[in-house]
């Protein structure tokens, strides 16, 4: 690997690309949200008990501040926002007699019964590996022993950790994208990529750019080999301008990494790709804990980080805009 021109060989990103699905696959199965209690505040029903009942129909966008949701309120779709209703499903097959599920079993009955009707709501446009997740709120003990069965389906956006981060708009008119602002470090849980955090901090990756892929593939899905001939050069090219030259990045230890979309992904109409530094533990099994940002003094880690902390509720810093590198498209012909 030359130190000029610093970037993942091939089975270096078959390493990250590990890393970072097994972060993928705890976000989208293990973490999909159990949801938030109804109880008497989340009701289609304006009869229903409960102090100052809350409609949460279709399309209703809630946000709030306290982790059990307790202070949860209806704001407008175009205003931050934690959670977004797509729809309602009924779980009619669960008799009056069945017991209030558990954790393990509302998070099978959020991924079972909540990502079909998610998908559905948005034409077939939900990007599984993208920033979106399913979630879903969920009735109360109480609502639930007098026979409550409904799940208001939704998306959200949340970390690893299992912490929510605001987003703005409705999903159905987003780019799912999962990328993030430059500058964005992205902390260890374990061997494999966490929530954001300060850079000063241990981290697993910095993002250093933004790259769109619209314009060099406008009609069909790029193969990873095609994804990766655009993104070898544009990651390398940010990143050096980002760490303030071509050979700073390689000098401090550090790699350039992206991921390739998926056909997935693809289809849900996800365009942007990260280009990210990161560097890995010395038997190659995950990331090693990186602290300092490219542009100042960094310090490697030849260690695995610890598991990261399980937290629920709103995170605590505000999710940032995001500018992106617009790839060229095709020499005309």
């Amino acid at each position: 690997m030359s130190p000029d021109r610093p970037r993942a060989s091939r089975s270096a990103q078959r390493i990250a690309a590990g890393a970072v699905l097994g972060a993928c696959a705890a976000l989208v199965l293990g973490a999909v949200s159990s949801g938030i209690s109804a109880g008497g505040r989340f009701t289609d029903d304006p009869a229903a008990t409960g102090v100052q009942p809350l409609r949460a129909p279709a399309h209703t966008c809630l946000t709030w501040q306290q982790p059990d949701a307790s202070d949860a309120r209806q704001v407008s779709c175009v205003q931050p926002h934690l959670f977004e209703v797509i729809g309602t499903v009924e779980l009619a097959d669960l008799e009056a007699r069945t017991p209030f599920p558990d954790a393990p079993s509302w998070q099978q009955l959020v991924t079972s019964r909540c990502t079909q009707r998610t998908t559905q709501a948005l034409a077939g446009r939900f990007d599984p590996f993208g920033r979106f997740s399913v979630g879903a709120i969920k009735p109360s003990v109480d609502s639930w022993r007098r026979g409550d069965r409904t799940l208001r389906c939704g998306v959200q956006s949340s970390g690893r950790s299992g912490a929510l981060f605001a987003t703005t708009g409705s999903a159905a008119h987003q780019d799912q994208s999962d990328v993030h602002p430059p500058g964005t470090c992205l902390g260890n849980d374990g061997k494999t990529v966490g929530d954001p955090v300060d850079c000063a901090r241990p981290h697993a990756v910095e993002v250093v750019g933004v790259v769109d892929l619209s314009a060099a593939f406008p009609k069909r899905y790029p193969d990873e080999t095609a994804q990766d001939g655009v993104l070898d050069a544009e990651c390398t090219k940010l990143a050096a301008d980002f760490a303030g030259g071509p050979e700073v990045v390689g000098k401090k230890g550090l790699t350039v990494f992206w991921e390739t979309l998926r056909p997935q992904s693809w289809q849900a109409g996800s365009r942007r790709v990260d280009c990210r530094l990161g560097a890995f533990l010395p038997d190659r099994s995950g990331f090693a804990p990186v602290t300092g940002s490219v542009k100042g003094p960094v310090q490697v880690g030849k260690q695995p980080a610890r598991p990261a902390a399980r937290t629920s509720g709103p995170a605590p810093v505000p999710a940032a805009t995001v500018t992106t590198a617009v790839t060229p498209g095709p020499p005309p012909r």
